[in-house]
């Protein structure tokens, strides 16, 4: 935080000097007509498309403008066809112009590396908020970030006491075509009722874990794999049949599969979990 402090303080301290020595130039060429307005705005218009793209377009941009701009002036200078133009303009003045266009291009640039370093600093922060938030808002489950950083600890508590844990996945099928039929407060109802039944079946040490949208994973820890068939057992009988807000029953189906982790598995959780999602097949939940 303290460091986005720093870089917003920085960011306005250019941005402030770039607002001053912009009246510069509007003083500058405040009395010198139609032509001293059309070269502020050009200046203005160079300032913002360096501001948007950085100080690299603005410099090439500037360049070409100053050149193109003086060998016109020089040209119209030397032919006299215009005898207008040495009263209101000189080379002088309008080197003049170049230096303070190419000072607020390089200062405009600095404030675009200011605002694209903030918002990769702000960016940083919210994926370490997301990393840090380890609830999920629906259920009350454990998200997928607490789900990796769980699983991989039990792994290694596994490998070093020689125990072994059951993890099961769990993927409620159709269920964009349920958001699109019931609704939003059906969705919401619907997660509230799976997370409670999950509470209800499972013991309270067992980990749960909302993972992706449609998806429970279950931790059940210090379990062999000869139990599998009756916690789906108890899983099919609580989770099959669903109740709308209006009373309308409706059946769920799911695919589920699961993994036996012991110390002797040499897989890493990552692998594991592909596995599961490519091997997922329909049960009897």
């Amino acid at each position: 935080m303290r460091i986005t402090t720093k870089g917003t303080k920085s960011m306005l301290l250019y941005g402030t000097l770039l607002l001053l020595l912009m009246q510069i130039p509007l003083f500058v060429l405040f009395d010198k007509g139609r032509e001293g307005q059309i070269l502020y705005l050009f200046l203005v218009v160079l300032v913002i498309l360096t501001i948007w793209k950085g100080a690299i377009t603005g410099l090439i941009s500037s360049l070409i403008l100053i050149f193109v701009s003086g060998s016109i002036l020089l040209y119209m200078s030397i032919a006299g066809t215009i005898s207008t133009i040495n009263d209101a303009f000189s080379i002088q003045l309008f080197l003049v112009y170049g230096v303070l266009l190419l000072v607020l291009i390089l200062c405009a640039g600095k404030v675009n590396e200011l605002l694209l370093l903030q918002e990769q600093r702000i960016s940083h922060l919210q994926q370490s908020v997301n990393r840090f938030v380890a609830i999920d808002v629906e259920t009350g489950f454990d998200n997928e970030t607490r789900m990796y950083l769980t699983v991989n600890e039990e792994m290694r508590r596994a490998n070093r006491y020689k125990h072994q844990f059951i993890f099961i996945l769990l993927r409620l099928e159709n269920y964009k075509q349920f958001e699109q039929l019931y609704g939003v407060n059906e969705v919401q109802h619907l997660w509230k009722q799976l997370a409670e039944k999950v509470q209800q079946t499972v013991r309270q040490t067992d980990k749960k874990f909302r993972f992706g949208d449609n998806q429970i994973a279950l931790l059940l820890t210090d379990t062999s794999d000869e139990f599998i068939d009756v916690v789906y057992e108890k899983l099919d009988y609580v989770l099959k049949n669903h109740q709308l807000l209006n009373g309308r029953l409706v059946t769920l189906s799911y695919k589920t599969s699961y993994f036996l982790y012991t110390s002797q598995v040499e897989r890493s959780f990552e692998e594991l979990l592909t596995d599961l999602e490519r091997e997922m097949r329909t049960n009897e939940l």
